[in-house]
Protein backbone atom coordinates (compact mmCIF):
# COMPACT_ATOMS: atom_id res chain seq x y z
CA UNK A 1 0.00 0.00 0.00
CA UNK A 2 1.43 2.96 -1.59
CA UNK A 3 -0.29 5.59 1.18
CA UNK A 4 -2.37 8.48 1.81
CA UNK A 5 -4.56 10.40 -1.01
CA UNK A 6 -1.73 13.35 -1.04
CA UNK A 7 1.09 11.21 -1.49
CA UNK A 8 -0.43 9.52 -4.82
CA UNK A 9 -1.24 13.25 -5.83
CA UNK A 10 2.46 13.58 -5.37
CA UNK A 11 3.09 10.85 -7.77
CA UNK A 12 1.31 11.58 -10.30
CA UNK A 13 2.54 14.66 -10.59
CA UNK A 14 5.98 13.26 -10.62
CA UNK A 15 5.34 11.17 -13.44
CA UNK A 16 3.72 13.77 -15.66
CA UNK A 17 7.04 15.64 -15.48
CA UNK A 18 8.71 12.93 -17.51
CA UNK A 19 12.25 12.62 -17.49
CA UNK A 20 11.67 8.59 -17.11
CA UNK A 21 14.85 6.88 -17.55
CA UNK A 22 18.47 6.19 -15.37
CA UNK A 23 21.48 5.30 -16.67
CA UNK A 24 23.69 3.73 -14.12
CA UNK A 25 26.99 4.99 -13.80
CA UNK A 26 28.99 1.70 -12.96
CA UNK A 27 27.87 -1.89 -12.46
CA UNK A 28 26.74 -2.71 -8.79
CA UNK A 29 29.77 -4.14 -6.76
CA UNK A 30 29.17 -7.59 -5.72
CA UNK A 31 28.17 -7.90 -1.89
CA UNK A 32 27.05 -5.90 0.77
CA UNK A 33 26.00 -2.56 -0.27
CA UNK A 34 24.90 0.58 2.23
CA UNK A 35 23.27 3.74 1.16
CA UNK A 36 23.63 7.10 2.87
CA UNK A 37 21.34 10.05 1.50
CA UNK A 38 23.05 13.48 2.70
CA UNK A 39 19.93 16.24 2.72
CA UNK A 40 21.04 18.64 4.94
CA UNK A 41 23.18 21.05 3.24
CA UNK A 42 26.74 21.25 5.27
CA UNK A 43 26.64 17.83 6.66
CA UNK A 44 28.17 16.22 3.75
CA UNK A 45 31.64 15.83 6.17
CA UNK A 46 30.30 13.97 8.94
CA UNK A 47 28.29 11.24 6.47
CA UNK A 48 31.43 10.99 4.34
CA UNK A 49 33.18 9.89 7.17
CA UNK A 50 30.54 7.44 8.37
CA UNK A 51 30.98 5.86 5.29
CA UNK A 52 34.80 5.35 5.27
CA UNK A 53 34.38 4.35 9.05
CA UNK A 54 31.87 1.39 7.53
CA UNK A 55 33.60 0.13 4.80
CA UNK A 56 37.33 0.10 6.89
CA UNK A 57 34.87 -2.09 9.19
CA UNK A 58 33.40 -4.31 7.16
CA UNK A 59 35.69 -6.19 4.72
CA UNK A 60 33.50 -6.12 1.25
CA UNK A 61 31.13 -3.85 1.81
CA UNK A 62 30.73 -0.58 -0.18
CA UNK A 63 28.52 2.65 0.66
CA UNK A 64 26.48 4.78 -1.92
CA UNK A 65 26.89 8.36 -1.43
CA UNK A 66 24.49 10.80 -2.68
CA UNK A 67 23.85 14.19 -1.84
CA UNK A 68 21.29 17.04 -1.77
CA UNK A 69 23.94 19.35 -2.22
CA UNK A 70 27.07 20.23 -3.51
CA UNK A 71 28.00 16.69 -3.54
CA UNK A 72 31.21 15.43 -1.90
CA UNK A 73 35.04 16.06 -1.14
CA UNK A 74 36.15 12.26 -2.38
CA UNK A 75 38.78 10.75 -0.65
CA UNK A 76 40.83 7.57 0.77
CA UNK A 77 38.57 4.65 -0.40
CA UNK A 78 37.33 2.78 -3.68
CA UNK A 79 35.05 1.14 -1.95
CA UNK A 80 32.90 4.73 -1.41
CA UNK A 81 30.96 5.56 -4.33
CA UNK A 82 29.62 8.80 -5.18
CA UNK A 83 26.92 9.37 -7.70
CA UNK A 84 24.08 12.83 -8.34
CA UNK A 85 20.80 11.59 -6.80
CA UNK A 86 18.33 10.47 -9.35
CA UNK A 87 14.96 12.60 -10.17
CA UNK A 88 11.63 11.61 -8.52
CA UNK A 89 9.75 10.21 -11.67
CA UNK A 90 8.76 6.93 -9.92
CA UNK A 91 10.32 4.72 -12.93
CA UNK A 92 13.54 6.47 -11.77
CA UNK A 93 13.79 6.19 -8.68
CA UNK A 94 12.16 2.33 -8.89
CA UNK A 95 15.48 1.81 -11.52
CA UNK A 96 17.72 3.61 -9.52
CA UNK A 97 16.85 0.81 -6.34
CA UNK A 98 16.71 -2.35 -8.37
CA UNK A 99 20.28 -1.01 -10.19
CA UNK A 100 21.89 -0.81 -6.75
CA UNK A 101 19.94 -2.93 -4.52
CA UNK A 102 20.61 -1.51 -1.10
CA UNK A 103 20.71 -3.89 1.54
CA UNK A 104 20.56 -0.42 4.36
CA UNK A 105 19.56 2.65 3.36
CA UNK A 106 20.54 5.76 5.80
CA UNK A 107 18.52 8.64 5.32
CA UNK A 108 19.94 11.77 6.89
CA UNK A 109 18.63 14.80 8.69
CA UNK A 110 14.90 15.08 6.50
CA UNK A 111 14.08 16.55 3.12
CA UNK A 112 12.71 12.94 2.40
CA UNK A 113 12.06 12.30 -1.38
CA UNK A 114 8.38 10.07 -1.57
CA UNK A 115 9.68 7.94 -4.47
CA UNK A 116 12.90 7.72 -3.43
CA UNK A 117 12.03 6.33 -0.09
CA UNK A 118 8.90 4.10 -1.32
CA UNK A 119 11.37 2.31 -3.69
CA UNK A 120 13.62 1.73 -1.05
CA UNK A 121 11.03 0.27 0.80
CA UNK A 122 9.39 -1.50 -1.54
CA UNK A 123 12.80 -3.34 -2.43
CA UNK A 124 13.34 -4.97 1.21
CA UNK A 125 16.00 -2.51 2.67
CA UNK A 126 16.55 -2.02 6.17
CA UNK A 127 15.63 1.50 6.28
CA UNK A 128 16.83 4.24 8.62
CA UNK A 129 16.38 7.73 9.27
CA UNK A 130 19.11 9.03 11.11
CA UNK A 131 20.05 12.35 13.03
CA UNK A 132 16.60 13.95 11.85
CA UNK A 133 15.76 17.64 12.70
CA UNK A 134 13.21 19.54 13.28
CA UNK A 135 13.53 21.57 9.87
CA UNK A 136 13.97 18.46 8.20
CA UNK A 137 10.29 17.99 7.94
CA UNK A 138 9.08 21.81 7.21
CA UNK A 139 9.13 22.01 3.88
CA UNK A 140 6.31 24.01 2.29
CA UNK A 141 5.36 20.28 0.75
CA UNK A 142 5.02 19.18 4.33
CA UNK A 143 3.34 21.89 6.06
CA UNK A 144 0.72 22.02 2.91
CA UNK A 145 0.61 17.91 2.25
CA UNK A 146 1.49 16.69 6.38
CA UNK A 147 0.08 13.65 5.40
CA UNK A 148 3.28 12.36 2.79
CA UNK A 149 5.80 12.92 5.17
CA UNK A 150 3.66 10.97 7.68
CA UNK A 151 3.44 8.25 5.33
CA UNK A 152 7.19 8.17 4.56
CA UNK A 153 8.40 8.13 8.16
CA UNK A 154 6.41 5.13 9.08
CA UNK A 155 9.08 3.21 6.03
CA UNK A 156 11.33 3.47 8.08
CA UNK A 157 12.64 0.67 10.73
CA UNK A 158 14.68 3.03 12.61
CA UNK A 159 14.83 6.43 13.36
CA UNK A 160 16.37 8.73 15.52
CA UNK A 161 16.44 12.81 16.48
CA UNK A 162 19.09 15.23 16.59
CA UNK A 163 17.05 17.20 19.04
CA UNK A 164 13.89 17.25 21.34
CA UNK A 165 11.86 19.84 19.16
CA UNK A 166 12.58 17.09 16.09
CA UNK A 167 11.59 14.25 18.09
CA UNK A 168 8.36 15.81 19.24
CA UNK A 169 8.14 16.65 15.43
CA UNK A 170 8.70 12.72 14.58
CA UNK A 171 6.15 12.01 17.06
CA UNK A 172 3.72 14.56 15.55
CA UNK A 173 3.95 12.84 12.38
CA UNK A 174 2.96 9.45 13.57
CA UNK A 175 6.36 7.99 13.96
CA UNK A 176 6.23 5.03 16.98
CA UNK A 177 7.96 6.37 20.13
CA UNK A 178 9.28 2.78 20.51
CA UNK A 179 10.94 3.30 17.31
CA UNK A 180 12.34 7.42 17.69
CA UNK A 181 15.51 7.45 20.01
CA UNK A 182 17.26 11.06 21.23
CA UNK A 183 21.13 11.12 20.37
CA UNK A 184 23.70 13.54 20.26
CA UNK A 185 23.54 15.62 16.46
CA UNK A 186 26.10 13.46 13.90
CA UNK A 187 29.54 15.65 13.75
CA UNK A 188 32.88 15.04 11.14
CA UNK A 189 35.24 13.16 12.96
CA UNK A 190 38.59 12.26 12.48
CA UNK A 191 40.09 9.33 11.24
CA UNK A 192 43.20 7.86 13.29
CA UNK A 193 46.15 6.60 11.04
CA UNK A 194 48.38 3.58 11.67
CA UNK A 195 51.69 3.95 13.09
CA UNK A 196 54.62 1.42 14.06
CA UNK A 197 54.89 0.90 17.50
CA UNK A 198 58.31 0.55 17.42
CA UNK A 199 59.20 3.57 15.59
CA UNK A 200 57.20 5.01 17.69
CA UNK A 201 59.03 3.95 20.41
CA UNK A 202 62.20 4.25 18.88
CA UNK A 203 61.83 7.71 18.11
CA UNK A 204 60.18 8.75 21.44
CA UNK A 205 63.71 7.36 23.27
CA UNK A 206 66.05 9.53 20.56
CA UNK A 207 63.96 12.70 21.51
CA UNK A 208 64.89 12.39 25.10
CA UNK A 209 61.94 14.74 25.71
CA UNK A 210 62.77 17.62 23.62
CA UNK A 211 60.28 20.10 22.08
CA UNK A 212 58.91 18.96 18.83
CA UNK A 213 56.46 20.45 16.56
CA UNK A 214 55.49 19.36 12.87
CA UNK A 215 54.80 20.74 9.73
CA UNK A 216 52.05 18.34 7.60
CA UNK A 217 51.36 18.44 3.80
CA UNK A 218 53.48 21.29 3.27
CA UNK A 219 53.51 22.27 -0.53
CA UNK A 220 57.06 23.36 -2.24
CA UNK A 221 56.53 27.00 -1.97
CA UNK A 222 55.33 26.87 1.67
CA UNK A 223 58.81 25.89 2.96
CA UNK A 224 60.97 28.46 3.20
CA UNK A 225 58.01 29.94 5.10
CA UNK A 226 58.09 26.86 7.97
CA UNK A 227 62.33 27.23 7.79
CA UNK A 228 61.93 30.75 8.73
CA UNK A 229 59.47 29.92 11.25
CA UNK A 230 61.43 27.59 12.39
CA UNK A 231 64.70 29.29 13.05
CA UNK A 232 62.88 32.42 14.54
CA UNK A 233 61.28 29.83 17.20
CA UNK A 234 64.98 28.46 17.78
CA UNK A 235 66.27 31.83 19.41
CA UNK A 236 63.18 31.16 22.20
CA UNK A 237 63.72 27.25 22.50
CA UNK A 238 66.98 25.85 21.11
CA UNK A 239 66.02 22.50 21.47
CA UNK A 240 63.06 22.35 19.38
CA UNK A 241 63.23 19.96 16.80
CA UNK A 242 61.10 20.81 13.44
CA UNK A 243 59.68 16.77 11.59
CA UNK A 244 59.33 18.81 8.16
CA UNK A 245 56.60 16.60 6.44
CA UNK A 246 56.10 17.50 1.93
CA UNK A 247 52.63 17.49 0.62
CA UNK A 248 54.50 15.62 -1.84
CA UNK A 249 57.92 13.42 -1.60
CA UNK A 250 59.27 14.44 -4.70
CA UNK A 251 59.87 17.28 -3.00
CA UNK A 252 61.79 16.11 0.24
CA UNK A 253 65.08 17.04 -1.54
CA UNK A 254 64.68 20.35 -2.49
CA UNK A 255 63.68 21.07 1.70
CA UNK A 256 66.51 19.32 2.81
CA UNK A 257 69.06 21.63 0.02
CA UNK A 258 66.59 24.96 1.47
CA UNK A 259 67.07 23.82 5.18
CA UNK A 260 70.88 23.03 4.78
CA UNK A 261 71.28 26.39 2.97
CA UNK A 262 69.65 28.55 5.53
CA UNK A 263 71.93 27.16 8.43
CA UNK A 264 69.79 24.30 9.66
CA UNK A 265 71.06 20.63 10.41
CA UNK A 266 68.74 18.33 8.58
CA UNK A 267 68.52 14.94 8.62
CA UNK A 268 66.60 12.64 6.21
CA UNK A 269 63.57 9.87 8.01
CA UNK A 270 64.14 7.39 4.85
CA UNK A 271 68.03 7.00 5.15
CA UNK A 272 67.20 5.18 8.51
CA UNK A 273 69.01 7.89 10.71
CA UNK A 274 67.41 8.91 13.46
CA UNK A 275 67.36 12.38 14.71
CA UNK A 276 69.82 13.13 17.58
CA UNK A 277 70.19 16.25 19.74
CA UNK A 278 72.24 18.22 16.66
CA UNK A 279 68.93 17.89 14.22
CA UNK A 280 67.31 20.74 14.02
CA UNK A 281 65.35 19.87 10.69
CA UNK A 282 63.73 16.14 10.20
CA UNK A 283 62.20 15.46 6.67
CA UNK A 284 59.55 12.95 7.05
CA UNK A 285 59.80 12.12 3.31
CA UNK A 286 57.58 8.74 4.02
CA UNK A 287 53.60 9.25 3.09
CA UNK A 288 52.92 6.22 4.91
CA UNK A 289 54.57 7.22 8.38
CA UNK A 290 52.55 10.79 9.34
CA UNK A 291 50.84 9.11 12.12
CA UNK A 292 53.45 8.24 13.67
CA UNK A 293 54.57 11.92 13.31
CA UNK A 294 51.34 13.15 14.57
CA UNK A 295 51.64 11.43 18.08
CA UNK A 296 55.40 12.66 18.31
CA UNK A 297 54.41 15.81 17.88
CA UNK A 298 52.24 18.22 20.19
CA UNK A 299 51.79 21.22 18.22
CA UNK A 300 51.50 20.71 14.13
CA UNK A 301 50.87 23.15 11.50
CA UNK A 302 48.41 21.97 8.93
CA UNK A 303 50.23 22.90 5.29
CA UNK A 304 48.35 24.06 1.78
CA UNK A 305 47.41 26.59 4.02
CA UNK A 306 50.01 29.10 3.79
CA UNK A 307 48.87 30.74 -0.04
CA UNK A 308 46.52 30.09 -2.28
CA UNK A 309 46.09 27.17 -4.74
CA UNK A 310 46.66 24.43 -2.68
CA UNK A 311 44.43 21.69 -1.20
CA UNK A 312 44.08 22.19 2.45
CA UNK A 313 44.87 19.60 5.60
CA UNK A 314 41.79 17.30 6.96
CA UNK A 315 41.88 19.45 10.56
CA UNK A 316 40.03 16.70 11.95
CA UNK A 317 42.29 14.09 11.23
CA UNK A 318 45.19 16.00 12.97
CA UNK A 319 43.03 16.54 16.08
CA UNK A 320 42.39 13.53 16.70
CA UNK A 321 46.01 12.50 16.76
CA UNK A 322 46.20 14.70 20.03
CA UNK A 323 48.01 17.90 18.66
CA UNK A 324 47.39 21.55 18.76
CA UNK A 325 46.51 23.28 15.54
CA UNK A 326 48.37 26.19 13.58
CA UNK A 327 47.33 27.18 9.91
CA UNK A 328 47.46 29.61 7.32
CA UNK A 329 44.88 32.05 6.07
CA UNK A 330 43.99 29.56 2.67
CA UNK A 331 41.75 26.78 3.58
CA UNK A 332 39.25 26.66 0.63
CA UNK A 333 36.57 23.97 1.47
CA UNK A 334 37.49 23.42 4.85
CA UNK A 335 36.74 26.76 6.41
CA UNK A 336 33.83 25.76 8.41
CA UNK A 337 35.96 22.83 10.22
CA UNK A 338 39.16 25.13 10.99
CA UNK A 339 36.64 27.75 12.13
CA UNK A 340 35.09 25.38 14.26
CA UNK A 341 38.35 24.16 15.87
CA UNK A 342 39.71 27.56 16.30
CA UNK A 343 36.20 28.95 17.86
CA UNK A 344 36.79 25.45 20.18
CA UNK A 345 40.42 27.08 21.31
CA UNK A 346 42.11 24.11 19.33
CA UNK A 347 43.14 25.77 16.58
CA UNK A 348 45.42 29.10 15.84
CA UNK A 349 45.56 30.72 12.70
CA UNK A 350 48.80 32.67 11.10
CA UNK A 351 49.24 34.99 8.14
CA UNK A 352 53.14 34.55 7.82
CA UNK A 353 56.09 33.20 8.84
CA UNK A 354 56.95 35.72 12.51
CA UNK A 355 53.49 35.17 13.23
CA UNK A 356 53.69 31.03 12.79
CA UNK A 357 57.37 31.26 14.38
CA UNK A 358 55.51 33.59 17.87
CA UNK A 359 52.47 30.76 17.55
CA UNK A 360 55.19 27.91 17.47
CA UNK A 361 56.91 29.75 20.31
CA UNK A 362 54.30 30.16 22.52
CA UNK A 363 51.91 26.69 21.87
CA UNK A 364 54.77 24.77 22.45
CA UNK A 365 55.02 24.97 26.57
CA UNK A 366 53.40 21.80 27.57
CA UNK A 367 50.66 23.43 29.18
CA UNK A 368 49.33 25.52 26.36
CA UNK A 369 49.37 22.67 23.65
CA UNK A 370 47.53 20.14 26.20
CA UNK A 371 45.19 22.34 26.52
CA UNK A 372 44.52 22.94 22.75
CA UNK A 373 44.81 19.63 21.93
CA UNK A 374 41.99 18.36 24.77
CA UNK A 375 39.65 21.12 22.71
CA UNK A 376 40.55 19.15 19.07
CA UNK A 377 39.71 15.99 20.72
CA UNK A 378 36.58 17.31 22.10
CA UNK A 379 35.27 18.37 18.85
CA UNK A 380 36.11 15.49 17.04
CA UNK A 381 34.44 13.35 19.32
CA UNK A 382 31.55 14.91 20.04
CA UNK A 383 28.39 12.77 18.69
CA UNK A 384 30.61 9.37 18.75
CA UNK A 385 27.56 7.76 20.84
CA UNK A 386 25.69 8.66 17.97
CA UNK A 387 28.41 6.97 15.72
CA UNK A 388 28.87 4.14 17.18
CA UNK A 389 24.81 3.33 17.36
CA UNK A 390 24.03 3.96 13.65
CA UNK A 391 27.46 1.18 12.69
CA UNK A 392 26.36 -1.22 15.32
CA UNK A 393 22.64 -1.04 14.18
CA UNK A 394 24.09 -1.49 10.42
CA UNK A 395 26.54 -4.58 11.75
CA UNK A 396 23.29 -6.82 13.50
CA UNK A 397 21.60 -5.99 10.29
CA UNK A 398 23.81 -7.32 8.01
CA UNK A 399 25.26 -9.68 10.37
CA UNK A 400 21.28 -10.95 10.42
CA UNK A 401 20.55 -11.33 6.81
CA UNK A 402 24.69 -13.18 6.63
CA UNK A 403 22.92 -15.34 8.99
CA UNK A 404 19.57 -15.90 7.23
CA UNK A 405 17.74 -14.09 10.47
CA UNK A 406 16.94 -11.07 9.01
Amino acid sequence: MRGSLGLSAYRTLARRRGGAEFVPPRPRPTGELIWIHAAEEGNNRALNDLAHRLVSMRHGCHVLLTAAHDGFNTRGSDAVIFQDLPGEHPDVTDAFIAHWKPDVVIWAWGGLRPNLILSAADSGAYMMLIDAARDGFDSRRDRWLPEVPRSLVSKFHTISARSKPAHLRLAQLGGALEKINLTDPLRPFGRMLPASDNDLKDVTQALGGRPVWLAMHVAADEAQTILKAHRQALMASHRLLLILHPAQTGDALDMIDIANASGLRTTCWSGGTLPDDNTQVLIADTAEDLGLWLRVAPVSFLGGSVRPGHTSCDPYLAAAHGTALIYGPHVGANVDAYSGLMNAGAARIVNDADTLGRAVMQMIAPDQAAQMAMAGWDVVTQGADSLDSIITQVQDRLNAVQDGNA
